[in-house]
């Protein structure tokens, strides 16, 4: 019995330990997805464009961008988590998606401050590309999980 709770309990550690990075994870996901709608319905014309806003968007996105590879801890794909274990077996990849998507977001960020909405158009499908590539490799569906 005594075997029994020590392995439990550090079953119980392992996954726990890995609960801050998941959650952090998915704070950063779920303040991009908020500030790239807006960028997009400005974009699209669904919402006013707003100079103002569609900067305070873009600077969030480019900062996001940064802070995004942070809640990616090796392991991190256990728990309750979409993180395929992929990532860590191809860091390397991973990361140049990452990166992919930092440079996106920097471009975006540059191109608000234009206020051109063609350019605003293009760059916001190219960050669309990169998000949708890398969730398409490194992120299971909800009927994998």
């Amino acid at each position: 019995m005594s075997a029994l709770l020590a392995f439990s309990a550090s079953l119980w550690a392992e996954v726990s330990r890995y609960e801050e990075p998941i959650r952090y994870r998915r704070a950063v996901m779920t303040m991009v997805k908020r500030h790239y709608e807006q960028v997009s319905a400005m974009a699209k014309g669904k919402i006013p464009m707003n100079r103002d806003e569609l900067n305070r968007h873009a600077n969030y996105l480019e900062m996001l961008s940064r802070a995004s590879i942070d809640g990616f801890v090796a392991g991190s794909h256990e728990g309750d988590t979409k993180a395929k274990p992929e990532i860590w077996q191809d860091w390397p990849h991973f990361r140049s998606q990452v990166e992919k998507f930092q440079a996106d977001a920097t471009r975006l960020k540059e191109v608000a401050r234009s206020g051109n909405p063609d350019s605003l158009k293009g760059a916001l499908a190219d960050m669309t590309r990169t998000c949708k590539n890398c969730h398409d490799d490194f992120k299971a569906s909800s009927l994998e999980r």
